[in-house]
C-alpha cells in the first residue's frame, strides 16, 4: 500500500495528472498551506463529500489519516471499487481543509476522476466534485453540479446542502434559504443546523446563530473533526456577540477533540489579543504558523507584531501570507476576496488591491462580503464616493459583523456622510468593540471625530 500522507505518491489506479480544467500547476508534496479565511470554516464539510460510505471494512478508522490509509488500501486491492474511490475523493478534500495541505486537492481531483471513469454520471461522484468545488471557491461549478443531482434526486439532503453553500457565496440568499428549508425537512441534523446558523448570522440574528450551533453541538455527540468544527464556529459566533468566556470554552473543547484544528487556535489567539494579552497571542500564533502557515493566523500575527513595534517580523509574516496565497492559487483555489482585504490593509499598492476587489465582485456580484471587499479597497485608495453603493449593498442584510460595520463607518465618513458613519461605528462598538487590534487606533480616531463615546478597547496601547 502506498502511504500518501508520508510519500505524497497517489494510490495505484489514479490518473497520472489532474486535467487542466481543475488544476493550474503542480505543487511540491511538502507544501503545507491553506486559505480558510473567507470561507465559513466547516460549513462545507458536514456531508460526506462523495455521498459514499464513511467506513471501510468491519471497523471505522478513528482518524482522518487512518481513514485515508484504509481507503487507499481498499482501492489498491480493488481498483474497480467505485464507492471507495468516491469516499477517498471526499476524504482527500476534507484532509486538504483540516490539514491545510493543498496537495490533497490534487489527490481529491484524481480520485474523483477515477470514480467518474468507473461510472460516468454517478450522483455520488457529482456530489464529491461539488464539495471539492466549494472548497476551491468555484461556487458556480458547485451550484451547477448540485442542481444536476437535485434534478435527478430531489430528496438528497446533501445536494441541497451544496446548493445552500453555493448560493450563499454567490449572494443568492433567498435561494439559499429555500434549499435550507428543504434540507431541514429531509434531514434536520448537524449539516442543516450549521447552515442555519450561518444564514441567521448573515441576517443579523447572532443569538439565533448561537442557538443553532448549540443544537449542532448536541447532534455531533462531541466526536470527531465535525464536532470540533461546530465548536469552533460556536466560539466564533459567541465571540462576535461579545461572550468571550463562553467562546474560550468552546475553542478549548474543540481543541481537545481535534488538536490540529488551526481555526480554533486562531480564535483563541483573537481572544487573548482582545483581552490585552498580545504577548500570549503572539506566542500561540508563532507556534501555530511554525506548524501550519495558515493565512488568517499569519495575518493576525503580523498585525500584533506590528503593534509591538516588531516591524521586520511583521513584514515577514505578511510576506508569507502572499506566498501562501500564491501557492493556493496554483492549487486551483480562488483567493481574490481574501487577498483584496489583505492587500487593502497591508499591501503597498492600493490599485492592486482594487483590482483584486473587482475580480472578487465579478465572481460573486451579489455577495455582501465581496461588496464589502471592493468597497474597502476603494476606500483605502481614497475613492469613497465610488465605494458608497457597494457598501450599502454589503449592509443590506443588516449583518451583525463589527468589522463590516467599521468598514462602513470609514466609507461613509470618507464620503461626507457623517450621520450614517456615526450609526455604523456605534453598531461596531456596541456589537463587539474588540473586533480588531489592527483597526483600534483608526476606530478611536474616527469615534472622536464623530463625537462618539470611545470604548476602553479602543484606548488600549
Amino acid at each position: 500500500m502506498s502511504n500518501t500522507l508520508q510519500t505524497g505518491r497517489a494510490p495505484a489506479g489514479l490518473p497520472a495528472r489532474v486535467p487542466a480544467r481543475h488544476h493550474r500547476g503542480r505543487l511540491p508534496a511538502t507544501a503545507v498551506v491553506a486559505m480558510l479565511i473567507g470561507l465559513a470554516l466547516g460549513r462545507f464539510l458536514f456531508a460526506d463529500a462523495a455521498g459514499a460510505p464513511l467506513t471501510v471494512g468491519p471497523a471505522a478508522p478513528q482518524t482522518p489519516q487512518a481513514r485515508i490509509a484504509a481507503l487507499e488500501a481498499a482501492v489498491e486491492a480493488n481498483p474497480q471499487d467505485l464507492s471507495s474511490w468516491q469516499a477517498l475523493g471526499g476524504a482527500y478534500t476534507d484532509r486538504a481543509i483540516y490539514s491545510s495541505d493543498p496537495t490533497f486537492y490534487d489527490l481529491a481531483n484524481r480520485a474523483l476522476d477515477r470514480a467518474a471513469e468507473l461510472e460516468p454520471g454517478n450522483l455520488s461522484t457529482m456530489l464529491g466534485r461539488a464539495n471539492l468545488s466549494l472548497s476551491l471557491h468555484d461556487f458556480r461549478s458547485a451550484r451547477r453540479l448540485g442542481t444536476r443531482v437535485v434534478d435527478v434526486d430531489p430528496f438528497s439532503a446533501d445536494a441541497h446542502g451544496v446548493l445552500v453553500d453555493a448560493e450563499v457565496e454567490l449572494g443568492h440568499y433567498r435561494a439559499a434559504t429555500g434549499h435550507l428549508e428543504r434540507m431541514l425537512e429531509l434531514d434536520p441534523g448537524l449539516p442543516a443546523l450549521s447552515r442555519t446558523s450561518y444564514l441567521r448570522e448573515l441576517h443579523g440574528d447572532l443569538d439565533g446563530a448561537v442557538l443553532a450551533l448549540q443544537q449542532a453541538d448536541v447532534a455531533s455527540a462531541g466526536r470527531g473533526p465535525q464536532a470540533a468544527t461546530v465548536l469552533t464556529l460556536l466560539g466564533d459566533a459567541l465571540r462576535k456577540r461579545g461572550d468571550d468566556d463562553a467562546a474560550r470554552a468552546a475553542y478549548e473543547r474543540a481543541l481537545r477533540i481535534y488538536p490540529e484544528l488551526a481555526a480554533a487556535e486562531v480564535g483563541t489567539a483573537r481572544l487573548l489579543a482582545a483581552s490585552g494579552d498580545r504577548r500570549g497571542a503572539i506566542q500561540l500564533l508563532e507556534a501555530l504558523t511554525e506548524r501550519v502557515p495558515e493565512p488568517a493566523a499569519l495575518t493576525l500575527l503580523g498585525e500584533l507584531l506590528a503593534l509591538q513595534g516588531r516591524d521586520d517580523e511583521a513584514g515577514d509574516a505578511f510576506a508569507l501570507v502572499e506566498a501562501t496565497a500564491a501557492l493556493q492559487r496554483d492549487a486551483g483555489q480562488d483567493t481574490d476576496l481574501e487577498m483584496a482585504l489583505f492587500a487593502a490593509d497591508h499591501g503597498e499598492d492600493p490599485a492592486a488591491a482594487v483590482r483584486l476587489g473587482r475580480r472578487a465582485w465579478r465572481d460573486r456580484p451579489d455577495n455582501i462580503y465581496a461588496a464589502d471587499a471592493l468597497a474597502w479597497t476603494l476606500h483605502q485608495a481614497g475613492r469613497d464616493r465610488q465605494a458608497l453603493p457597494l457598501m450599502r449593498n454589503a449592509l443590506r442584510l443588516d449583518t451583525s459583523d463589527a468589522l463590516l460595520r467599521y468598514h462602513a463607518a470609514e466609507v461613509f465618513a470618507g464620503a461626507g456622510r457623517d450621520q450614517q458613519a456615526r450609526r455604523q461605528l456605534g453598531e461596531a462598538r456596541d456589537t463587539y468593540p474588540r473586533f480588531s487590534p489592527h483597526h483600534q487606533p483608526a476606530a478611536r480616531a474616527l469615534a472622536r471625530r464623530l463625537g462618539l463615546r470611545v470604548p476602553p478597547a479602543w484606548t488600549r496601547p
